[in-house]
């Protein structure tokens, strides 16, 4: 499965959890990857006809020369049973979930969405244009599985109590026994910013390695077909003919290129005027995705940054590097942590 998630019906489970494919600018789905619940109309889902942001890239670890790794945690069985997941959260170890891949600016605006038919102001919760990689970066969906940037620190905890609050109530309602607020079956689904340590948990750190894996670079494959779409992440003004050319000459030295996106001597045709697709691969061990590069995370440490980003160079990236923001900014964006628990059991 791509993306392991717990999800509230059968129906749901079916649509979500049993792709074969991540989600992308045109490959959108019905259900939130945050939520599970059902897409609110508006932000044009499955509408786009662009080019498939999952197509861009092959990275090939299996051709590597290092070694990649791919090894799952292990699982107790009789404990997997038992536990509870929250769409779009992979299992880090027996008491922390953590996202998948970045929060992208689908989501958000599903979160706007949601806000505005409860009759919230949604301006407030609008990304800073000032602090956004371009002016269509939120509004283009061209953009849409692209990490939301340009936030503040408050607006992402507000995110997570409201994802929180979501969750817990679709889990209740839907569950196979709905079950009220003072039900010992009761279910509380918490999403937070992480904490620095949970982070460096999730990147791996007990292994040692800057990045988790003695493996940076890997065989890459760039679809000539995607010429278009990569004009546009890049700002080149070469056309997109000659980029098609230029992307086939680059494939026939095959390349190697970081899985990571960071400040990198890239073709012209490979820079990134933005972060990128959150689901470009390979994900991690755990499964997760861009965990370092591509946007720097906020944690529960105010002002501090994980991962590094796409404006930085690699040393920047290493699981125990540090970044600082004191505000929105355009390579700053964020994924949630989540605790289950029972809060009507002793």
């Amino acid at each position: 499965m791509p993306y392991p998630t717990l999800l509230f019906s059968a129906v749901l489970l079916l649509v979500a959890g049993c792709s074969v494919r991540t989600p992308s600018s045109t490959f959108d789905g019905m259900y939130s990857t945050t939520t599970g619940q059902r897409v609110i109309p508006g932000t044009g889902a499955n509408t786009y006809r662009g080019y498939p942001d999952d197509r861009v890239l092959q990275f090939n670890f299996r051709t590597a020369t290092c070694s990649f790794g791919q090894i799952k945690p292990p699982r107790k069985a009789a404990q997997e049973a038992k536990q509870v997941f929250a769409p779009g959260i992979v299992r880090v170890n027996d008491t922390l979930g953590i996202d998948e891949a970045e929060i992208p600016n689908r989501e958000w605006l599903q979160y706007l969405l949601h806000q505005e038919q409860a009759g919230a102001t949604t301006a407030p919760l609008l990304p800073l244009s000032s602090a956004l990689p371009s002016p269509d970066y939120f509004s283009d969906p061209f953009y849409r599985y692209y990490p939301v940037v340009g936030i503040s620190y408050e607006q992402a905890v507000a995110f997570c109590r409201w994802r929180s609050q979501v969750v817990t109530s679709s889990f209740n309602q839907n569950n196979a026994k709905p079950a009220d607020t003072l039900s010992a079956d009761y279910v509380r689904f918490t999403f937070r910013l992480p904490t620095e340590a949970e982070w460096e948990l999730a990147a791996l750190v007990e292994r040692g390695l800057p990045y988790g894996t003695t493996c940076t670079e890997l065989p890459i494959v760039v679809n000539p077909s995607a010429a278009a779409y990569l004009k546009k992440r890049s700002g080149s003004p070469t056309d997109a003919a000659q980029i098609t050319a230029d992307i086939k000459q680059y494939n026939q030295h095959k390349p190697l290129r970081s899985w990571i996106n960071y400040r990198q001597p890239e073709p012209h045709f490979l820079k990134l005027l933005a972060p990128g697709y959150v689901y470009q691969g390979p994900p991690n061990d755990h499964g997760l995705y861009q965990l370092l590069g591509n946007a720097a995370e906020m944690v529960q440490e105010r002002g501090i940054t994980k991962g590094g980003s796409y404006l930085e160079p690699l040393e920047a990236c290493t699981i125990k590097a540090r970044g600082t923001y004191s505000g929105p900014a355009p390579q700053i964006g964020f994924r949630c942590v989540c605790e289950v628990s029972y809060p009507n059991r002793k």
